[in-house]
This record gives C-alpha cells, structure tokens and sequence, in this order.
C-alpha cells in the first residue's frame, strides 16, 4: 500500500486545472493508494473538494474524516516535557505553564516554542518569537481576504479586542463596532459574509448562536496587541 499526503490541500484551488479531478482520477483507477489530505482552513478546504456535490469530481467516494482537537493542559504539559526530555532539557515546570497559558494547546505553536528553547531562547524570548512568526503568517494567509475587503481584518480585530475581557464576541457587537469605526450602517448581509468567510479560513469560531471567538490564543493576542497587523 501507498500513501500519497498533501498538506494545506486548500491552496490547489489556485492551480490552473481542477486538482480534484486527479484526486477522483487517482482513487477510481491506482490501486492499494490511500490518499490523505489535510488543511488548516477546515471550511476552505471543504468546499474546494466539494465532497457532497453531485456535480464535483469527489462526489460519492467513500472517505473518513478525522478532527485534530487541540491539546488539553495536561497534554500540552506532557508534550513539552517529552520533548525537551528527548534533547536533555530541564525547564522550569512554572515556564512550561507559562508557555501552555500563552499558546493554549495548539502543537504548532507549542512546538515553535519549544524550538526556539533548545536553541538557547529564554522563556519570553520564546514566546515573542512565536508571536512573531503568528504576525508573519496573519500576513500571508490575510493576503487573500484583504484583496476582497479591508474589513475582514477590521472584523478580526474587533472580536479580538472585545474578547480580551469575555469570552465570545456577539453578531450584534462586532456589526455595531465595525459601524462605529467605519461611521456608517454597515449590511447585515455583508457583516454575515465577513463572518462566514473568517470561519472558513479558520480565523473565527462561531460558537453558539450568534456568537464567535478567535480559536487560536496566539492570532488572538496578535490581534489585541498590534495595531499594525
């Protein structure tokens, strides 16, 4: 058996041809293939490949669909300690929890950070670092939806300062907000797209009815403490 992975399938919409058609291709004719395509833009991700589209080349072939969830507390402490152990590392447990209040149970981020620890950072260092390399990616990944509107990062940054003291930011504020700022009526229409599409790209979690938070620690504290981004 062969496995053929493609990471971050969601930037194959960008190719000239209609990747999914090599997807089907490859699954109806080679044998013993498994194919494994993963993406951190969960809702971008679906709709390139369209699965329960009748019109789409993926239509109707059987597939399983796993879910990463972010490391709990005590994971994200096992994860850390495990790793430094592997390279003869001590560090202090009041850092490590320091570290996993900071960039939550994400792996990406707590990785990063564990990296640039053995490579001689102090504990903030570390974490500056991390906030730093969040910044970089915010940039690449926003290239496209601020093509499409400024707002999108308004919207951004409206959730991520009103959940510095809450938890979720509601519809009803982040529209208000972004009519403050921009001093106007703002659509609903076009306030549901913002949020929607933010969704798609992972930037935003709607979470109950209504009401929507930044799921990644980091994006978030970038959000809230750089006015440039």
């Amino acid at each position: 058996m062969l496995v053929l992975a493609f990471d971050e399938v969601q930037y194959l919409r960008f190719a000239n041809d209609d990747f999914t058609k090599i997807l089907a291709w490859v699954y109806d004719t080679l044998k013993n293939i498994v194919l494994i395509l993963t993406g951190s833009q969960v809702g971008v991700l679906e709709k390139f490949l369209r699965l329960y589209d009748y019109k789409a080349p993926l239509y109707g072939r059987y597939h399983v669909r796993i879910k990463l969830n972010r490391f709990n507390p005590s994971e994200s402490l096992e994860f850390l300690e495990r790793g430094f152990r592997e390279y003869g590392m001590s560090v202090p447990p009041k850092e490590l929890l320091s570290a996993i209040r900071s960039l939550d149970g994400v792996a990406g981020w707590l990785t990063h950070y564990g990296a640039y620890r053995v490579d001689g950072y102090g504990h903030e260092e570390a974490i500056n670092e991390v906030i730093n390399e969040a910044s970089g990616y915010i940039e690449s990944e926003f290239a496209e939806l601020d093509e499409l509107s400024p707002r999108y990062r308004a919207v951004l940054k409206i959730v991520a300062n009103i959940t510095s003291t809450k938890e979720t930011a509601t519809w009803t504020e982040i529209k208000e907000a972004l009519e403050v700022q921009e001093r106007r009526e703002v659509a609903r229409a076009d306030v549901q797209r913002y949020l929607r599409k933010l969704v798609d790209y992972n930037f935003l979690k709607h979470v109950g009815y209504g009401d929507y938070r930044i799921p990644d620690p980091v994006i978030r504290r970038v959000f809230q403490s750089c006015s440039g981004v």
